[in-house]
């Protein structure tokens, strides 16, 4: 038998499911957001742990006859909120006359009760449901010597995930999100390896739920996650001193707490207005741009009140965000200028997929204790393109133009993305999060302007106004960017510097902004020397780098996945591990 033992995170809330695998030296093995194995955007409902993959990855991550634990990332006081009161109950999925009268008191807007419910339902299914796989594999496939089952905390799995990875010995931690355990935000204090809660929220204002409205009323659906397209079209606006003062006065900062500035009705009332007034002029890009650019701005003075109300408490130097509010990268690479904090740490998972890694955490440190600090948690943590996938494209395939790389592998795809070409990139273990940071990446050269328009039209199938991401060469970042921030998993926003501009016009945004990733050598050398090779070239230390994956999609998980993507869009090639092919 086994003496090893490994900690199993779930993330089970009921959209964005994912699965973390630790084993009992705190050692990372594997994390993966479940909608790259579904291949189902946010994977709305779906268990973690589908039972036939879980068999899969248990058999190359786990050993047999081993000791585990399995952590979820809701509370069980939270799954019993859920419950009818009984067994008929549980059958039933009804919910609990308390969370019915807590969901009519959040809801401020219209159809938000009908929406809460809904989501609620889902979730009381996914706790009830996730798990039940994974255990049955756990005892009839790989022999379990014993399992443990531990229900963490949602905002403390957040925040673990965030302090652990963020290679800080100390700081203040804030998780705000549109949902948690009674309320929607925390403030963690962080040192020493130890995770102590310093304040919550104690009433029902929600930041994430205002980014959600503001999203569904620029006409985007945040039910599929598209609060990013607010952040795009964003750029695209200018500020309008009605909307802006209709959207303030929502809310109001005192210390680290957002408050109602009205009561209930008038909230709603409000809600009704801005909803009344977009109305009127949805089919209009610029009023829609103005909106969300007016709502950007008062998510940005809130939020900036906020965190400078945490550090008014002198917790730390250092500020870790995390919960889905951590993806706003608009704001993310403001905050070291607006507020007093002078390090900012995001992970690469800020949302409910990185709660599984973070459950993961929590279950192993508790026990076994913190020994990684100072170590900064890599983002390539998922799945890998399969040998066997390839080689039967190879043997069935029936396509001629196929090459196997060397030694030139870099340069000779560097010097394709300077003729022009849009590259597919499939290398090495997959990202852990939303972002492509140059395994499962589209790439392209960014110096020219039409670039943008045909990936948009003819690769990604999207809005016009849809931006592209630099991943430039960590080195060269203070010459392109203004106050140029290390930014590793594209969790920021830089203002490009003005003699660049003309440089890289695919990857300029509309407000002179990019959402960059640095690229380190020592984090990912294959797509370093990449870069390096397409600089040797042209001279430029970027490629503008975008998800793999078309509109609607998650990012490709395996070799099918990739295929499927490179014959039915304009990609000009594909490079899947060693392999070129092209069209």
């Amino acid at each position: 038998m086994s003496n090893k033992h490994y900690y199993i995170g779930l993330a089970t809330t009921m959209h964005d499911p994912a699965i973390a695998i630790m084993d009992g030296e705190g050692n990372i093995l594997f994390a993966e957001a479940s909608e790259r194995y579904y291949q189902n955007k946010r994977a709305i409902g779906c268990v973690p742990d589908n039972p036939v993959y879980i068999k899969h990855l248990l058999k190359k991550y786990c050993a047999e006859g081993a000791d585990y634990t399995i952590a979820t990332s809701w509370s069980k006081k939270e799954t019993k909120k859920l419950l009818a009161g009984n067994a008929l109950g549980l059958q039933r999925m009804q919910l609990a006359s308390g969370v019915k009268k807590r969901l009519e008191k959040m809801a401020s807007q219209e159809g938000a009760y009908d929406t809460m419910a809904w989501m609620n339902r889902l979730n009381l299914g996914m706790q009830l449901n996730a798990g039940q796989s994974l255990e049955y594999n756990l005892r009839s496939v790989m022999s379990a010597r014993s399992i443990e089952i531990i229900n963490c905390d949602h905002h403390s799995t957040h925040a673990a995930l965030a302090c652990y990875g963020s290679g800080f010995d100390d700081a203040a931690c804030f998780v705000v999100d549109a949902g948690g355990e009674n309320g929607c935000f925390r403030v963690f204090k962080y040192r020493d390896g130890r995770i102590t809660l310093v304040d919550k929220q104690k009433t029902g204002e929600n930041l994430g739920g205002f980014y959600t409205f503001l999203t569904n009323v620029c006409g985007f659906d945040s039910v599929k996650g598209e609060e990013w397209k607010v952040m795009g079209l964003a750029a695209y606006g200018s500020y309008n001193k009605e909307l802006h003062q209709l959207l303030s006065s929502l809310y109001h900062v005192k210390g680290c707490h957002l408050l109602y500035s009205h009561d209930k009705k008038t909230t709603r009332e409000i809600h009704k207005q801005i909803k009344t007034i977009a109305d009127k002029g949805i089919s209009d890009f610029i009023f829609k741009a103005d909106l969300a650019f007016n709502g950007q701005l008062v998510y940005e003075e809130w939020m900036t009140q906020m965190i400078n109300g945490i550090y008014a408490m002198n917790i730390s130097e250092n500020l870790v965000l995390s919960g889905g509010c951590g993806l706003n990268s608009s704001y993310n690479g403001k905050i070291t200028e607006q507020t007093g904090f002078k390090q900012l740490y995001v992970p690469s998972a800020p949302a409910d997929d990185g709660n599984a890694l973070g459950a993961a955490m929590l279950a192993c440190y508790e026990q076994k204790g913190f020994k990684n600090q100072h170590k900064k948690i890599s983002a390539y943590l998922g799945s890998e393109i399969r040998d066997d996938s390839i080689e039967n494209f190879l043997k069935f395939g029936g396509i001629s133009n196929i090459q196997k790389l060397g030694a030139d592998k870099y340069a000779v795809v560097a010097q394709l993305l300077a003729d022009g070409k849009i590259i597919g990139w499939a290398q090495g273990r997959a990202e852990f999060g939303p972002r492509s940071l140059g395994n499962r990446s589209i790439l392209a050269d960014p110096r020219r302007k039409e670039m943008k328009d045909i990936i948009n039209e003819r690769v990604k199938f999207r809005e016009e106004f849809r931006p592209f991401a630099p991943s430039i060469l960590h080195e060269c970042g203070p010459d392109y960017f203004e106050h140029y921030e290390e930014s590793p998993y594209m969790e920021r926003t830089l203002r490009f510097k003005n003699e660049v501009l003309e440089k890289v016009p695919a990857v300029v945004h509309h407000n002179q902004t990019g959402r960059l990733q640095s690229v380190k050598k020592e984090w990912n050398p294959g797509f370093h020397q990449l870069i390096s090779e397409f600089q040797k070239i042209t001279g430029i230390p970027l490629l503008l780098n975008t998800s793999f994956n078309v509109m609607g999609k998650p990012i490709v998980h395996s070799a099918e996945d990739a295929l499927s993507v490179f014959f039915t869009s304009g990609l000009d090639a594909l490079v899947l591990n060693d392999y070129l092919v092209k069209k």
